[in-house]
């Protein structure tokens, strides 16, 4: 009477922890038929507590599954811990976490297996990984130099484009610090400290423009940019330095620069008038000269047009031949034309236009130069004159 009812007890505690365990659970042979599941396999399975002691373990795995080797490793080492897939009874295949042991029962080896379904976790992994290559595509084939840092400052990755600008490899940036390199400037330093204080202060990512030094000492003329990489609950993780060589544009604005000057002083030394105009033929540049003709100062004319300067008539004329190398793309050459000053004085100029073109070839105003021919034309007036006379 006592044996039955310890009987009964261990049983109770058996199937309590049977069902209390958060994984489908099988109770085997060593070859696989099932002499006991919990219903978290049914609910995993889609099969009843009946059907399944009717079937093997090796029936929910794939045909193609090696069970021989199965039961060799689980006897060689006593216990496995594998993935594999499972087949529900209506056929559908899903990853598995399988966890088996072998003991003896009434000296007999019998097989414990505890299986979980995986399909979230192995989805999420899929998930990780096809982050992990976009951002690994980002940061191997961006043009920008970019290293990951930690808050103090120690390399944690570096890209292909930041070994080229600094002119060393992968290993001999991890595990260093940055900002003790020597590759920043005091100024740079001082950006880029700064940045990372913004970061941390005020969630704002910010660019300037400084310059670094390369592992020659060479100069580069760079943009820095600062960020961060953020885990969940916004986090911080690691900080990014992204570093944008813009040596060659720096250039190229210096030498744009020292052509402004070169042509603006050019033009200011020129005694001509040379005036810029756009579609609607109102001035966008011209010459201390062509401002003098008008007692006024060369920005006073911006906007403007030959209406607001000269006679009604003279403007008529001036701003038809606009139009017309507007229209035709046609140069106009050493034209002379007789003005009337506001004074009302006579002066004879002769005047050169010609269109400006975009680089696609499209006329986005004219440019014109006017010289002032009066002494000139007297000189001539005056010879012929004289050649009458004497005739």
């Amino acid at each position: 009477m006592l044996e039955q009812e310890n009987n009964s007890t261990f049983e109770s505690r058996y199937k309590t922890l049977l069902e209390g365990v958060n994984a489908a659970v099988f109770l085997t042979t060593f070859d696989g038929e099932i002499l006991e599941a919990n219903h978290k396999s049914c609910d995993l399975l889609g099969y009843s507590l009946d059907d399944l002691t009717q079937l093997s373990l090796k029936d929910v795995f794939p045909d193609n599954y090696d069970w021989a080797q199965f039961k060799d490793e689980i006897s060689a080492k006593g216990g496995i811990h594998i993935e594999s897939e499972n087949i529900r009874k209506d056929g559908s295949s899903f990853p598995v976490e399988i966890s088996a042991s072998i003991f003896t029962f009434e000296k007999k080896p019998v097989m414990i297996a505890l299986i979980w379904d995986i399909t979230e976790r192995k989805k999420a992994e899929k998930q990780l990984k096809e982050s992990e290559e976009k951002y690994s595509g980002l940061f191997e084939c961006t043009t920008d130099g970019m290293l990951v840092l930690d808050p103090r400052g120690e390399i944690l990755d570096v890209n292909n484009k930041a070994q080229q600008l600094f002119g060393i490899s992968k290993n001999d940036f991890l595990a260093k610090n940055f900002l003790n390199m020597g590759f920043l400037t005091p100024k740079s330093l001082s950006i880029v400290v700064n940045q990372f204080q913004d970061l941390l202060s005020k969630k704002i990512a910010t660019s300037q423009e400084t310059e670094i030094l390369d592992k020659n000492g060479e100069i580069l003329s760079v943009e820095l940019t600062s960020f961060f990489l953020v885990k969940k609950a916004n986090e911080v993780d690691n900080f990014v330095l992204l570093i944008r060589d813009i040596t060659d544009r720096k250039q190229a604005e210096i030498r744009l620069a020292r052509e402004h000057t070169l042509l603006q002083t050019l033009m200011d030394s020129i005694p001509d008038s040379i005036y810029f105009k756009d579609t609607k033929n109102k001035f966008i540049k011209v010459n201390k000269a062509k401002a003098a003709r008008y007692n006024v100062k060369p920005e006073e004319m911006i906007g403007k047009t030959d209406f607001d300067f000269l006679p009604e008539d003279i403007a008529k004329n001036a701003f038809g031949d606009d139009e017309e190398v507007l229209k035709t793309g046609k140069f106009i050459i050493n034209k002379v034309e007789k003005l009337t000053n506001p004074d009302g004085s006579e002066r004879w100029v002769s005047v050169t236009k010609i269109p400006r073109f975009d680089p696609e070839g499209n006329i986005l105003g004219t440019m014109g130069i006017s010289r002032d021919i009066t002494e000139w034309k007297k000189l001539e007036e005056m010879y012929k004159k004289e050649n009458s006379q004497k005739l």
